[in-house]
């Protein structure tokens, strides 16, 4: 498992790429944002936010706004302008950017409390408009969604009107909204900080936690384990707080479920998502299936590949062959290619993102680990690195670009709908990743061809095999908590070790210490968010065979691009001819998956 890296991968551009400005490596906060925590700008734009909602609740509460299509579409268009107000979200994104890159800014962190508790006030006048909304008698409302005024607003009437249901009275929606800070992002953030706090000692400096996992990939066997069980050393302790952390925030969630009559864990979730429950079922069960098939299969033949019965549980993304360095300037050059390649657009949005400082690229001291992307409406987008000189952060750097590319487009639809599903979100950055993929492996060597494979293979299993496996985690963690009260840090800790080894395997060897990983999860809080990045690789897996096969299919991804929230899932896949209800579609999906398993098989033999 040779870890010698070539200088660059050997890559030409296949376009002829405008010359691009100075990039900014870093996020320009003080020209997108704020100067500091002192700027007055600050003040005013919160206070502007008040006064706006204050202004609409006064003018709409004591009004029979759904008395007619006509007063109906006032207040809906002033209620989407509302929504809109840059002014209501620029402050606490500024803060929580800061609190990102450094996990010790006490001073964003107590004006990130200070402004959520202003603006949930203001929300909080908001609350009687969906309400209201929602007590709309059912052959009224049947008459409001046919009503030719109300074209622009069909969607969202339908979507509050499938809510409706689960709405509790304004004042028990208030105490909702009053306590989810506490009982929900207070703990969270509390985890989240500790671990990105936490340093372990390496090679003579400390290493924080965020970066020790990132310094990971780039060490040979005997060190990735050393620094592995280090980190897990750190996590049980972090444990005894994420075991408090879990027990509550789990229970305020099954509990608020149960006041508004979900009936599953993840019913919320598929509302929330525009997504259906059956859809995501169908996904679990094919991916806990066949797909869990498909992983332990390849982790077999990658152990046999390396003539081991069993490889180690840090080993299990290691390379094949040797990984190539690519640094952040050709891993730049790459993705523009690529972009530029499927639509100018792309590529132009990449470059002005690159060159106004919104890409935070490299790891340092203090900053959370990982990597997102940041939207919001009226706001400029932002990309957040841990960029490393390997094939993973390029892959990551499209991953995300992928997002904001999405980000953009949708930002075509007006506030109500510009912006778009976890799900379709996650289809878009893997769509992007695929796309890189394609790119690059047609201009590698015969040589790399095979490394390059096996690689993919590895990350697919990490977005598809491996986040259902936290899916199915995260459902007995709902489900035994909601049942006998209570986890231990233990009981954590064994759950997350069962459910990885039910797609590893047997070829894989991790024990129960590496179930301790549940601390450092932060997606698993997320209320069955992860089941999203099996969806969108995918989807988006069918979207890339379709371009591959005809270019002209740009269009229909850039028909979904652009739709945005403006429709359900089913339907905005629908329109680009993928049927996401069908759960034979989940199993065409994997079709790919297990080509390139068959593939690496036939590599394996034939180097024998």
């Amino acid at each position: 498992m040779s870890k010698k890296k070539q200088k660059n991968f050997n890559y030409t551009p296949t376009q002829t790429l405008p010359k691009l400005r100075r990039i900014q490596t870093a996020w320009n906060l003080a020209a997108l944002y704020y100067k500091n925590e002192h700027d007055p700008r600050i003040e005013k734009d919160i206070r502007t936010a008040e006064r706006a909602y204050v202004s609409f609740a006064k003018k709409w509460r004591n009004t029979p706004f759904t008395s007619s299509a006509q007063t109906l579409k006032k207040a809906l268009i002033a209620y989407e302008k509302l929504s809109g107000m840059p002014e209501s979200t620029r402050a606490l994104r500024y803060f929580h950017f800061r609190a990102n890159l450094n996990a010790k800014d006490e001073v964003a962190q107590k004006h990130i409390a200070v402004i959520q508790k202003r603006l949930r006030k203001s929300s909080d006048l908001l609350i009687f408009f969906t309400l209201t909304l929602g007590q709309i008698p059912k052959a009224q409302k049947k008459k409001l969604l046919a009503h030719k005024e109300l074209t622009h607003f069909q969607y969202f009437l339908e979507r509050v009107f499938l809510g409706a249901k689960y709405h509790l009275s304004e004042s028990e929606e208030k105490i909702i909204s009053l306590k989810s800070s506490q009982s929900y992002s207070r703990w969270v953030d509390m985890t989240e900080r500790i671990v990105s706090a936490r340093t372990v000692a390496w090679k003579n400096k400390q290493l924080a936690i965020p970066e020790a996992m990132e310094t990971i990939d780039l060490l040979g066997t005997k060190e990735k384990q050393k620094l592995w069980s280090l980190i897990m050393d750190e996590m049980q302790q972090i444990g005894e707080v994420a075991e408090h952390e879990f027990n509550a925030i789990i229970t305020d969630v099954r509990t608020e479920d149960e006041l508004r009559g979900y009936k599953k864990p993840y019913s919320a979730t598929a509302l929330g998502y525009e997504d259906s429950e059956k859809s995501i079922e169908n996904l679990v069960d094919a991916v806990s299936t066949k797909g869990f098939t498909l992983s332990k299969k390849f982790y077999k033949l990658k152990a046999k590949h390396h003539g081991v019965d069993t490889l180690h549980y840090t080993q299990k993304y290691d390379s094949i062959g040797t990984s190539p360095e690519i640094p952040f300037a050709q891993a730049v050059e790459i993705c523009r290619d690529v972009f530029y390649g499927v639509m100018p657009l792309y590529g132009e949005i990449f470059d002005a993102m690159l060159t106004n400082g919104q890409i935070d690229v490299y790891p340092r001291a203090g900053k959370r680990g990982g990597a997102f992307m940041s939207d919001e409406t009226n706001h400029p987008t932002h990309v957040f690195l841990n960029h490393l000189s390997n094939m993973k952060s390029l892959e990551t750097l499209a991953h995300e670009m992928g997002h904001a590319i999405h980000a953009h487009r949708s930002a075509t639809q007006t506030p109500l709908y510009d912006g778009h599903s976890i799900t379709t979100a996650e289809t878009a950055s893997t769509l992007f990743e695929n796309l890189l993929f394609n790119a690059v492996y047609e201009q590698a060597t015969e040589k790399e061809k095979p490394v390059l494979l096996h690689d993919r293979i590895t990350r697919d299993i990490a977005t598809i095999q491996r986040q259902i496996a936290f899916f199915n985690a995260e459902l007995e963690i709902h489900t035994t908590i909601h049942e006998k009260g209570a986890m231990t840090n233990e009981e954590l800790r064994d759950c997350m070790y069962r459910h990885l080894k039910s797609y590893l395997g047997p070829a894989i060897r991790l024990d129960k210490h590496d179930g301790y990983s549940y601390v450092n999860l932060p997606h698993i809080r997320y209320g069955f968010y992860v089941y999203t990045y099996a969806f969108g690789i995918l989807m988006s897996t069918i979207m890339a065979n379709h371009y591959k096969a005809d270019t002209a299919y740009v269009e229909k991804i850039d028909t979904f691009l652009t739709a945005g929230a403006s429709d359900t899932v089913p339907n905005i896949f629908k329109k680009i001819g993928i049927n996401t209800s069908n759960a034979d579609t989940y199993i065409e999906a994997l079709k790919n998956h297990e080509a390139d398993i068959k593939a690496f098989e036939k590599f394996t033999k034939t180097k024998k």
